[in-house]
């Protein structure tokens, strides 16, 4: 038969066949094959839809009468039959002798032909075993069609014709297991037609007869001929339905030309003895090859371009809350016409269904989750589906109008990842299970969900579905707080969109629905816009101990509640002496954080790109939406300069999410160090909403910095604060000039400040030959600082040369500007001296150049400009006090410095110059130091040594070296 959609009970798809693996029947043994090159009314096997069958013509519909076939796309034909003639000898005279006995044919139907039982009443077994008659009586509306039987006459040479038998055929209610079941009743005997979907493969409907064996003498004989026709429009019209395809196109299962042609198969008793013998045998596997009969030429579908197609879209998102867990289920629904004389609509080839922008993928639901393998699902096969239960997300339910016991239902199950590429629909697949036990029918879809990498915007994609006439399609995913998907985060429109696609080859049907949200999340009006979502994230980052100059880790705390606008950035700047010892860390490469970018979540779990010494602490992120998001574990490395930053933290997120691999978020925080006070300007990356296509919904974050004796705690006893902003998601996520700010701060203050010593050396010298130590002489000038280990660490300090020495302001001829020095662009000429310090927080020591800087003050400033893996400017103010030159550095950052040496300039260059023969006596600096836990050290008598005077007889130990 030539035609139309499946009865969704069917759901179709063309027959796979195998060849034979021991004795080989054929079904050209038996059965005469047809000769579509050379239509004959007798040709051996024939199928087809008819508009005209006698007594309406005076030809049967055949090969033959291409005019009379039906050619209405999706639409009921009059009649429908099929026949097939068993293989025979002519002679002696008239008499037909088969070859076999048949005992099995196997018909299987196009993809689209629609044999509904639903259409019709239908007969109940018990009444149809108590003969086919009653049927009729009890059940007229049962009758659906009539076989015509011509048998042989055995043992007679000459009949004048072959005996024909014609027979009422009956919708009889199938067994349990059974799709459809057609009976009629030749001599006492019944033989059913056992309808079955092939739902393995392309869900084609076919159906299975039951010869009886020597049918009795007085029915005359064996089988020669059949001829079924159905009545097309039996019962409400839609008895038989044509395919809504049209020829020419090539489709997955065949080439064009061959989409419309029914098959059979056929076995004789012999055939089925020896299988029943253990032969090897078994039909229809056996049975090849299968004779094909396609319409005729000019015999092809019309009236496509009107095939209706109206489907509609209605999504329930399952809650009334935004940015929540959503159980949300989604219909699409597409109305059938059941009428005689109407086009029925387009069976659905495609389906794409978009969900709004932020109603995404939950974190939530990967706790505790499991995927369903390919195999396990077993697309394809009869297998049993093997899918893990912890795999199901939520139940499906197909309907259609010709399943008159209640439609298939069944379950939703994550299908296993296939690729890390989010937007190829392969890294999020969902399994559809759809059974119906009663009629022995197992539906099963791959549905491809693509997510978009930047939005998170999901589209689900059914393709090249059965050609079945679903009225409704309706998926439910599980709520609580575990499910699958959030809400969006406004209160709407949401808007939703469908694009389906019919087997008709017509245009897409566009679809869209919004959804609408009532609350926030716990209650309360929601927000009508992304920049009208709150954002007052709680914020916490401190030592876990006070102890003052001890080595403790640091924590930081960020939690954000539901509603509120995503967590996008962190932007602080440490309490001033919180700092780092990096000496002996290594960084991790940028070539190791690109490969760790490019790796899978397992795998860098399992490796880090990044060397293990480069390691410094770890972090914890909650994501996902309700009550129970879900936890993923990384690990924080030192890396070098970034962003402008001398150096930098990278947090390395593997993201492995229940059983799906994300791949590696790298999260990048440039690490500004203030170079007057040292303290660190901690400054993320954006912090990604979406990654992987999952919307991350991002509930805390959890950073620990806890590599033994790394942080280190200031040695300053006041009040402490660590302060900046955070950065919301405001009015879009995925603009950064959008983004809202929220300032947070935390209070912090150290303990024990005041048992720290305080304990530093000074020394000063003036350098040069003898003739330096003379008046008006520019001698070079070096000074030395020595701290002790353990000690506060220097705040201020202050030292007023001697009478001795004045400041040449002649030879003052160049200073850097502000301007300069912002620009990093001090002219050579402005440098008077260097500087070189060590720490014991760096490997190397830091070292530069001393200008004189411009000032508000009558003499220019002092700027010791160190630099090496951190830059640090020690800024000194130049003033007179008594006469005396006085230089006062401050602020001095709270770290420690084990050795600090200043030299400047002599000579030509020199700024210091005698006033005095400096030999003649000594001379004595003064010293005034503040320790940052408010300790001070004064030395009033601090000499100045001058080398030269004891080389060359000088006076007085206060000049030896």
């Amino acid at each position: 038969m030539g035609g139309r959609a499946t009865v969704v009970a069917w759901i179709a798809s063309v027959i796979v066949l195998l060849a034979a693996p021991l004795a080989q029947a054929r079904t050209e043994d038996i059965i005469a094959p047809s000769d579509p090159q050379n239509p004959q009314v007798d040709s051996g096997w024939q199928a087809g839809t008819c508009k005209e069958e006698p007594p309406e013509s005076t030809a049967l519909c055949s090969v033959a009468t291409p005019d009379q076939f039906f050619k209405q796309a999706t639409g009921h034909p009059k009649w429908g039959f099929t026949q097939f003639i068993v293989k025979h000898s002519v002679g002696p005279g008239p008499l037909e002798t088969p070859v076999g006995e048949v005992a099995t044919v196997r018909v299987d139907l196009p993809v689209g032909l629609s044999v509904n039982p639903g259409a019709t009443e239908q007969c109940p077994l018990p009444v149809f075993e108590s003969g086919a008659e009653n049927c009729g009586t009890a059940f007229p509306g049962s009758k659906v069609g009539e076989s015509e039987v011509t048998t042989s006459l055995a043992g007679v040479v000459t009949p004048p014709t072959p005996p024909l038998t014609q027979v009422a055929v009956y919708n009889v209610v199938p067994v349990f297991g059974e799709a459809a079941r057609f009976g009629l009743e030749l001599a006492g005997k019944e033989v059913f037609l056992r309808g079955d979907v092939a739902w393995a493969s392309d869900y084609h409907e076919g159906f299975t007869i039951d010869v009886p064996e020597s049918l009795p003498e007085g029915l005359g004989g064996l089988v020669l001929r059949n001829r079924l026709v159905f009545e097309g429009t039996s019962g409400d019209g839609t008895f038989l339905t044509t395919p809504s395809t049209c020829l020419g196109e090539a489709f997955p299962w065949g080439p064009a030309g061959h989409v419309y042609s029914t098959w059979l198969l056929a076995d004789s008793w012999k055939e089925k003895k020896e299988e029943e013998a253990g032969s090897g045998y078994v039909f229809p596997r056996s049975a090849e090859p299968a004779f094909e009969s396609p319409i005729p030429p000019g015999a092809e579908p019309e009236e496509c371009a009107t095939i209706p197609y109206d489907p509609s879209l209605g999504i329930d998102p399952g809650t009334a809350a935004t940015d929540s867990p959503a159980g949300a289920t989604v219909a699409v629904d597409v109305p059938h016409i059941s009428a005689a004389g109407t086009q029925d609509s387009s069976d659905t080839r495609t389906a794409d269904v978009s969900l709004p922008v932020g109603m995404g993928l939950n974190p939530s639901a990967a706790n505790g989750l499991q995927t369903c393998t390919d195999e396990q699902f077993g697309k394809g096969t009869k297998n049993p589906v093997a899918c893990p239960a912890a795999a199901k997300i939520g139940t499906v339910t197909i309907a259609s109008a010709p399943l008159p016991e209640g439609p298939l239902t069944g379950n939703v199950y994550a299908g296993k990842q296939e690729s890390r590429d989010p937007a190829s629909g392969d890294e999020y697949r969902i399994f559809v299970d759809a059974e119906s036990p009663r009629y022995g029918i197992s539906v099963r879809l791959i549905g491809n969900v693509g997510a978009d990498p930047r939005t998170g915007q999901l589209t689900t994609t059914f393709a090249e579905n059965p050609q079945v006439p679903f009225t409704s399609f309706t998926l439910s995913f599980d709520g609580g707080a575990r499910a699958v998907l959030s809400s969006p985060p406004v209160c709407g429109p949401n808007s939703a969109k469908a694009l389906m696609t019919p087997w008709s080859g017509n245009a897409p049907a566009t679809r869209s629905q919004d959804i609408v949200l009532t609350s926030a999340p716990g209650g309360g009006a929601c927000a009508k816009t992304l920049a009208e979502r709150p954002f007052a994230p709680a914020f916490s980052a401190k030592p876990t101990g006070t102890k003052a100059g001890a080595f403790k880790p640091v924590s930081l705390h960020i939690t954000r509640g539901d509603g509120q606008q995503e967590l996008k950035g962190v932007d602080v700047t440490l309490a001033p002496g919180m700092t780092g010892k990096l000496a002996g860390i290594p960084y991790c490469s940028e070539a190791a954080l690109a490969a760790a970018a490019a790796n899978g979540g397992a795998a860098e779990r399992t490796a880090s790109s990044c060397p293990a010494k480069s390691l410094v602490g770890s972090a914890s992120v909650a994501a996902g939406t309700g009550s129970a998001p879900l936890r993923i574990d990384a690990k924080v490395f030192l890396s070098g300069p970034y962003r402008g930053a001398p150096l930098s933290l990278a947090v390395v997120t593997p993201a492995t999410a229940g059983p799906y691999d994300l791949g590696t978020v790298v999260v990048r925080v440039a690490l500004f160090v203030d170079p007057v006070t040292a303290q660190i300007r901690a400054l993320s990356d954006p912090i990604p909403h979406v990654f992987g296509g999952a919307q991350l919904s991002i509930r805390s974050v959890d950073v620990n910095i806890d590599r033994k004796d790394f942080t280190l705690n200031p040695t300053s006893c006041g009040p402490l604060t660590t302060a900046g902003v955070l950065n919301g998601g405001g009015s879009d996520p995925t603009n950064l000039a959008a983004f809202s700010a929220f300032p947070v701060s935390t209070p912090f203050q150290t303990s024990d400040c005041g048992a720290l010593g305080f304990r530093p050396k000074l020394s000063t010298r003036l350098y040069g030959g003898k003739k330096s130590t003379k008046r008006a002489q520019h001698p070079k000038f070096r000074a030395v600082l020595v701290a002790r280990p353990g000690d506060a660490n220097i705040g201020r300090a202050a030292v007023t040369l001697p009478h001795s020495q004045f400041l040449d302001q002649s030879h003052i001829r160049t200073i850097c500007t502000r301007v300069q020095l912002a620009a990093h662009d001090c002219p050579k000429a402005a440098i008077y001296g260097y500087a070189r310090a060590k720490t014991p927080l760096l490997d190397d020591e830091l070292a530069g150049p001393v200008y004189l800087l411009s000032s508000n003050n009558p003499l220019p400033d002092l700027l010791v400009d160190l630099r090496g893996q951190v830059n640090v400017q020690l800024h000194g103010v130049i003033s007179t006090a008594k006469a005396r030159i006085k230089n006062v550095f401050y602020p001095v950052p709270d770290v420690p410095v084990s050795k600090f040496v200043l030299t400047m300039k002599g000579g030509k260059r020199g700024l210091l110059v005698n006033s005095r023969d400096l030999c003649a006596r000594p001379s004595f600096s003064f010293m005034n130091f503040k320790a940052q836990n408010g300790k001070k050290l004064k030395k009033k008598k601090l000499p100045l040594r001058v080398p030269a005077c004891h080389r060359h007889g000088g006076r007085g130990k206060h000049n030896r070296d």
